[in-house]
């Protein structure tokens, strides 16, 4: 799919919008989507690169290298990058203008606020996630709220007794959850009692709880169980395995199969 835009500020906004949804791009890719010559990309690029928006590569570009705390969090990105962008595509899906939405941290969500930036709706969005909220406050469409509170530097996440009565104060349509593991007879599961218990508390003060878990955290549980999965309205995953899904579905969780999107672009929403 092609779209032509010849206006210079227009066309570096849109290659702005595929290197948050992505994290890279070619130049080939955008000379071809944006309709413009490969020399023209390469201003773009070039004029991007000095503003601090991005950082040149052979052939591209990529979004600029992250430092300190987040080179951790990084790593963790690049377990299932595709699944987890996938899954975000199709969570973003569900989201309707003006909503409030609570989401925690990881890098599953990390994906959705890229997908949000991209999109530009016009939401509230509630996260103990600094990564998180630093990306969203890039995009002037999203009143982003940062959960106060001690930050874990591995996770970097916000918990405890402060973020959870911040968090007590907000009411959600609908709660981003991504966990360590997710689990039909132990339900949501993590690894430290303060995730699950701010977890918990959106899920509590939500209208619905969407749990974005790749299949590699399907049928796996950690120590601390935070929601049944009798609280979970939907489940988002790119898990293909019938039996699995099946077993999610038993408990009366709608399962959404995220699949990878097509030649042209385009994504496949399976719900069973």
């Amino acid at each position: 799919m092609t779209d032509r835009i010849h206006n210079p500020a227009a066309r570096r906004l849109a290659i702005q919008g595929e290197l948050t949804s992505k994290g890279a791009v070619s130049v080939e890719a955008l000379s071809k989507r944006l309709g413009v010559s490969v020399a023209t990309i390469r201003r773009d690029l070039s004029l991007l690169e000095d503003e601090g928006h991005m950082r040149r590569t052979h052939g591209g570009a990529v979004i600029t290298a992250p430092r300190g705390a987040d080179q951790d969090f990084a790593l963790r990105e690049e377990v299932d990058p595709e699944a987890k962008r996938t899954i975000a595509v199709h969570a973003a899906g569900l989201i309707e203008p003006d909503s409030t939405l609570f989401m925690n941290d990881g890098s599953t969500i990390l994906a959705l606020a890229r997908e949000i930036a991209a999109q530009r709706v016009k939401l509230m969005v509630v996260t103990p996630g600094v990564n998180v909220a630093t990306f969203l406050s890039e995009c002037p469409t999203v009143s982003t709220y940062l959960l106060g509170g001690h930050l874990r530097h591995r996770t970097l996440g916000t918990s405890g007794a402060f973020a959870e009565r911040m968090l007590d104060a907000f009411n959600a349509d609908t709660a981003f959850i991504a966990a360590e593991g997710f689990d039909p007879e132990f339900g949501l599961t993590y690894s430290y009692e303060t995730d699950a218990t701010l977890a918990r508390l959106m899920s509590d003060r939500a209208s619905r709880t969407v749990v974005l878990a790749t299949a590699r955290k399907l049928n796996q549980r950690d120590r601390i169980t935070a929601l049944p999965v009798s609280a979970v309205d939907i489940l988002i995953t790119d898990s293909d395995a019938p039996d699995v899904l099946a077993s999610y579905q038993d408990t009366g969780v709608e399962v959404i199969t995220a699949e990878p999107r097509d030649d042209e672009g385009l994504l496949a929403v399976g719900r069973i």
